[in-house]
């Protein structure tokens, strides 16, 4: 099975992550105290839906634009404000540099996550497929 590539990881992020916005806005409107929200940074979407909340965290970040310490400034300032902890899961896609800003910070991401997928060009697997898997 074929990792994603950069192209494809961008899709994902960019989708799971305008998911969670819309889960934030909806939120705001049901229960008008919750202070759910969200924000664009560096490309990223930073969504802030309870301190608790697993949609409380950056998706995207470093998929779209280079990091940069106002950017990580801004993030941060966002989540802590709202006294959430700072939590980024990220591709491994988002390389050395980016990982290392972060964790330079003392924010390693909670999750660095590859998705696997199989072309639907061909979507059976025969038996020589399933015997390399095995």
């Amino acid at each position: 099975m074929p990792f994603c590539d950069l192209s494809l990881s961008r899709r994902l992020e960019r989708a799971e992550g305008r998911a969670c916005t819309r889960f934030a806005e909806a939120r705001r409107r049901l229960v008008s105290d919750s202070g759910s929200e969200w924000m664009e940074c560096a490309g990223a979407y930073v969504v802030f839906d309870g301190i608790a909340s697993p949609v409380t965290q950056t998706f995207g970040l470093g998929l779209f634009e280079e990091l940069t310490t106002y950017s990580l400034d801004v993030i941060e300032r966002f989540f802590l404000d709202r006294g959430a902890r700072v939590d980024h899961e990220v591709s491994p896609l988002v390389g050395v540099a980016a990982l290392s800003s972060l964790c330079a910070r003392q924010y390693p991401p909670i999750e660095i996550g590859s998705v696997m997928y199989r072309p639907t060009e061909n979507p059976r697997l025969t038996s020589t497929a399933i015997s390399e898997c095995a």
